[in-house]
């Protein structure tokens, strides 16, 4: 069943999680705090958040969003506000806001599951209501002109990455709303010229991607080619990872990707990267057969923000694309980012759920509520 096999992989990259991060973290966990166990030890509490946060979205119908769609827009846009008035500031950039005891969250990485869930019933209500047929102009203006304040709010927190994302799923619901192609293409061409602009206008972006298309890549980039290129086929085998003292700095964070493929070599991310795909094999296969509108375009969004993180965090590992700060879904470090993950991916088990209830029908009367659930 698919239900099934969401949750097995779901569990198995909870476990990877946790073992790739008591390898790659501990040695900076002890030059910084004097334990190893210091990142390991949170991100063990984020994963535990998460689940809480899976089995919440799990559990809410998620016909329900439909009724709460504003008020989620606006505490989304109020969360990114905070951040600019109150935020946490860390190499320039404005994105957290320090919650006190430890607690760092970063509104952004929540706003995404927020943003799906608003575009999907705008976009529901124009389809149903044959807006989008009859004003195609002002439907496209009006899907792009709701994810365009997040965007401008999440700019100026100088995370362009998450500008990025916002964007994509922006783009994904002119889509989804099967607009002209001519409207979609004027959207991403000037998505493109503000993509750019956007660039430039930052000079620490604009000498990344000068790096990029150079042979000087930078000494970030040049390590996590080495930590790759060090796994080969079998991997140096757990714990025996070398770029993790020191040489790659992020290498918990952003580049864990680079760390796993030294310690488990091609083998090892053939197998991560199958776990991922088969998320988005079971996230599409559902999205296929459910027959529920408002369902399809929640799957699609977040098929697309799943699919482009684990892409672009591997693609700025490998030095396919300059870098930026990507997530890898589950394993990176971040207590945001993991939980916003999890409660994505309840939206989808609740889906599932829909769908098992579809398929059965009339029989489904007849089985307990525990069947229901599995």
């Amino acid at each position: 069943m698919l239900g099934t096999g969401f949750i097995i992989v779901i569990l198995i990259l909870s476990a990877l999680s946790v073992i790739t991060m008591a390898s790659l973290s501990s040695q900076r966990a002890q030059n910084e705090y004097g334990v190893t166990y210091y990142f390991l030890l949170r991100q063990v509490i984020w994963l535990i958040a998460g689940w809480l946060g899976f089995i919440l979205t799990a559990n809410l119908n998620y016909k329900k969003y439909r009724e709460i769609t504003k008020y989620l827009y606006v505490a989304g846009a109020f969360s990114l506000v905070v951040v600019l008035v109150i935020g946490k500031t860390v190499n320039g950039a404005k994105r957290w806001i320090d919650l006190g005891m430890g607690v760092v969250i970063q509104p952004s990485e929540f706003v995404k599951l927020i943003l799906i869930i608003v575009l999907s019933t705008l976009v529901y209500n124009l389809k149903i209501r044959n807006k989008i047929s009859k004003h195609p102009w002002l439907s496209s203006i009006v899907i792009m002109g709701t994810t365009g304040v997040y965007m401008f709010l999440i700019f100026f927190e100088k995370s362009f990455s998450n500008t990025v994302q916002i964007a994509v799923i922006g783009m994904t619901y002119l889509l989804v709303s099967e607009l002209k192609f001519s409207i979609i293409a004027l959207y991403m061409g000037l998505g493109g010229i503000l993509g750019w602009f956007g660039i430039m206008k930052v000079g620490y972006r604009a000498s990344r991607i000068a790096a990029h298309a150079s042979k000087d890549i930078g000494f970030q980039t040049t390590q996590s080619l080495i930590a790759i290129a060090n796994g080969k086929i079998f991997g140096k085998f757990y714990g025996n990872g070398f770029q993790k003292y020191g040489f790659l700095p992020e290498i918990h964070t952003d580049y864990i990707f680079s760390g796993y493929a030294e310690e488990n070599g091609f083998l090892g991310v053939i197998f991560l990267l199958g776990l991922y795909a088969a998320l988005l094999i079971i996230i599409g296969i559902t999205l296929k057969k459910i027959k529920d509108l408002y369902a399809k375009y929640l799957l699609a969004g977040i098929f697309i923000i799943i699919a482009t993180q684990v892409i672009g965090n591997v693609a700025v590992a490998s030095k396919l694309v300059p870098s930026t700060g990507i997530p890898l879904p589950m394993m990176s470090y971040g207590g945001s980012t993991m939980i916003g993950v999890m409660m994505i991916l309840g939206v989808v088990y609740n889906i599932i759920r829909a769908l098992y209830k579809q398929e059965m029908g009339n029989q489904l009367d007849e089985l307990s509520e525990i069947d229901y659930m599995m």
